[in-house]
């Protein structure tokens, strides 16, 4: 079903001006509305009162702190994060990417390809640059004799319905929510997915899984 209403994005970013080239290249899209903007992301919650956005896009300066505390309500579903930053290697992504992060961009994005990257993490796509891409699948890729040794104990039915909503983009609630089962029901089938794939975080189990064949996308 085609969204009818406005993508709601908020923006943190700790430099005044790079906050307002955000915030209006928001204002200038028919197809995205503010829902507010702020220096950091405990300030932001305050501002939106309960009220999440459906995108936070994040300007990260170099030798940001911990820039993915948003201080929301942990009982809430988080909004997908949108990162601007230039030190994302890959120790750094692959520490970023699990949960709520869905694109990460250079800070130098245009803004074309800021509003591509918004629209496709409310779509449930995850975003990188092909450099970085290629370089996660670099990283990821076991040598020959490694892969021969591997053998992945295979997931039940319900294990690969929930690895695939997990590779579209869904949260615990949402899939508890398509498949009737409970939030509790939904973080067991992840942690036996994760220990049979041998995966550590949400992006790397859907990695493995295509990998391995459970999934296609």
């Amino acid at each position: 079903m085609a969204r009818t209403s406005p993508i709601r994005v908020a923006v943190i970013a700790d430099a005044p001006q790079v906050r307002a080239r955000l915030q209006a290249l928001v204002d200038a899209t028919p197809a995205l509305g503010i829902a507010g903007s702020a220096a950091d992301g405990d300030t932001l919650a305050r501002c939106l009162a309960g009220s999440l956005p459906d995108v936070i896009v994040i300007d990260l300066e170099p030798e940001a702190g911990e820039p993915l505390g948003c201080g929301f309500d942990a009982d809430q579903a988080p909004p997908a994060l949108v990162l601007l930053t230039d030190e994302a290697d890959n120790d750094w992504t692959h520490e970023a990417l699990p949960g709520n992060v869905m694109a990460i961009l250079p800070r130098d994005a245009t803004d074309g390809e800021i509003v591509a990257a918004i629209e496709a993490a409310v779509a449930g796509l995850c975003v990188l640059p092909p450099e970085m891409f290629a370089r996660l699948l670099a990283g990821n890729k076991p040598s020959r004799s490694m892969e021969s040794a591997v053998h992945v104990e295979a997931l039940t039915p319900r294990e690969i319905e929930v690895l695939t909503m997990l590779a579209e983009g869904l949260g615990n609630k949402d899939i508890a929510r398509q498949l009737v089962i409970s939030e509790n029901t939904v973080k067991f089938h992840l942690s036996s997915i994760f220990g049979k794939l041998g995966a550590t975080s949400r992006t790397e189990a859907v990695m493995l899984g295509m990998r391995h064949g459970f999934i296609m996308m």
